[in-house]
């Protein structure tokens, strides 16, 4: 295990607005990632667990416990500990980083084309540890639609670890004391999930879009039972883009479906067009702390029905853009950024039917603002 407090570290912690600890530790095995944080709760010695994706629980600027303050990253805990071809499972340690599992699986004839968009250089174990505001939402490819088991350890209970078995068979489901807790529970150190063999796909892309014909084509897409498993639309760009995932002959009636239905689409792409854009959705994907307007976006969740095409009188003044990555029937993941710095905008009205939660992408250095809807 590295300790380590190098000029490199503390630029990693400016890039993404978090405080720079006092020492940061990063364990090369399971084994040393619980001695650090067994040793670290034993000395009372404030910690936080950080890997890409997660937005780690800062301390205030004020906090006492900033004194001394060390982080755990998870990187180096990045292999792959089992692969079930036949029951189409995988075990990742909880650093595997989102595009090296894509990596790996390719070569391993497995694909990951199921799941939504999600930030490449995001952990697995940061995306299912990250403090969401709203609550648990299943559906539109999030990871958790993937997460059969967790193994986890926490410095006062130990090990923790979720069967890969049906529910009823295994157990209480203790799973969300550290999916979604930011780590104040403990660390998860792997996650098995499911894969599938690669099916084909099609890109679809729409110019000149507005949010209301967006709103419009997904709702009867979906009403139709066809769910994209990739959404991303641009407010600057009035683009909407979609990826197909389905069988040969499904995939081919569903795309004389939407021509008919909603108009051929603008563009179009095979197989391969459709996992290479993906992947260049995903380097740029708006949910990173790294991205270079991350300090002027907010996160809001609200309901499809809410879409308009002045998304002012629904975000607040002096929005610059609207960015989607998840759209399923119920919910749909907006990153609004401002013109400014982000500093204290907020919504004009609170959380209500229509707006479930908003938070900013990089909280403000004291407690972090999180509202959502009773």
């Amino acid at each position: 295990m590295t300790r380590s407090s190098s000029v490199e570290s503390r630029q990693y912690y400016r890039k993404r607005g978090l405080p720079i600890p006092t020492a940061e530790y990063r364990p090369d095995s399971a084994e040393q990632f619980c001695d650090a944080l067994d040793d670290l709760h034993q000395r009372k010695t404030p910690w936080s667990i950080l890997g890409d994706g997660q937005h780690s629980r800062a301390f205030s600027e004020d906090s006492e416990a900033k004194k001394e303050h060390i982080v755990i990253r998870t990187e180096n805990l990045d292999g792959i500990d089992e692969l079930d071809e036949e029951s189409g499972l995988i075990r990742v340690q909880a650093g595997m980083r989102w595009k090296e599992l894509h990596s790996a699986l390719q070569q391993e004839g497995f694909s990951l084309q199921r799941y939504g968009l999600h930030p490449a250089s995001a952990t697995i174990g940061g995306m299912l540890a990250r403090v969401r505001p709203g609550p648990p939402v299943l559906r539109g490819g999030a990871l958790l639609d993937g997460c059969i088991s967790i193994g986890a350890h926490t410095p006062t209970d130990g090990d923790y670890r979720y069967l890969v078995a049906p529910r009823k068979a295994s157990g209480p489901d203790l799973r969300y004391e550290f999916i979604g807790a930011g780590g104040a529970r403990g660390a998860i150190l792997d996650a098995t999930l499911v894969i599938w063999r690669p099916v084909a796909q099609r890109l679809l892309r729409y110019h000149d879009c507005s949010l209301c014909d967006a709103a419009t084509k997904m709702r009867e897409l979906f009403r139709a039972g066809i769910t994209p498993s990739c959404v991303h639309y641009s407010y600057s760009g009035r683009s909407l883009q979609l990826i197909l995932t389905a069988p040969g002959q499904l995939l081919r009636s569903r795309m004389h479906w939407i021509a008919e239905h909603l108009g051929a689409p603008d563009e179009t792409g095979d197989t391969e067009a459709a996992s290479t854009r993906r992947a260049w959705l995903e380097a740029r994907h708006p949910d990173r702390r790294s991205h270079p307007d991350a300090r002027r976006t907010r996160v809001i969740w609200l309901t499809p029905s809410a879409l308009q095409d002045d998304p002012e009188p629904l975000f607040g003044d002096g929005v610059s853009d609207v960015e989607i990555v998840t759209w399923t029937p119920r919910r749909v993941e907006a990153f609004v950024r401002y013109g400014e710095h982000l500093a204290e905008t907020a919504l004009t009205n609170p959380p209500n039917k229509t707006c479930w939660a908003d938070w900013p992408l990089v909280p403000l250095q004291r407690p972090p603002e999180h509202r959502s809807r009773p």
